[in-house]
């Protein structure tokens, strides 16, 4: 009964267990890179270790709000969604506090 076959499909109720735990697996290996990386700590102010190459990778938030920062290289310029990224790098960046 649990290895009857699709109506002509060729699938197994038990091969599709197999399958559908074999992504599920799959899956949590992939998220789990990102899980740990979430845990490691802020980003820490330290001085620079070598001094600025000569095509520097520059990055920008373009909309706060939206999540939105880019990124030029060279002549290159790519524009990405990461929100965690633009909560880092807003968290990052110097207050002028004579302004306030």
């Amino acid at each position: 009964m649990a290895d009857e076959t699709n109506e002509g499909s060729g699938v197994t109720r038990l091969s599709f267990i197999k399958a559908s735990a074999g992504v599920a697996a799959g899956m949590a290996a992939v998220g789990a890179p990102a899980v740990a990386s979430a845990r490691e700590e802020t980003g820490v102010e330290t001085k620079p270790s070598t001094p600025t190459p000569d095509e520097p990778v520059t990055a920008y938030v373009r909309d706060a709000s939206r999540g939105e920062v880019t990124v030029l290289a060279g002549t290159s310029e790519k524009t990405y969604k990461d929100r965690a990224l633009v909560r880092r790098l807003m968290a990052a960046a110097p207050r002028d506090e004579s302004s306030r």
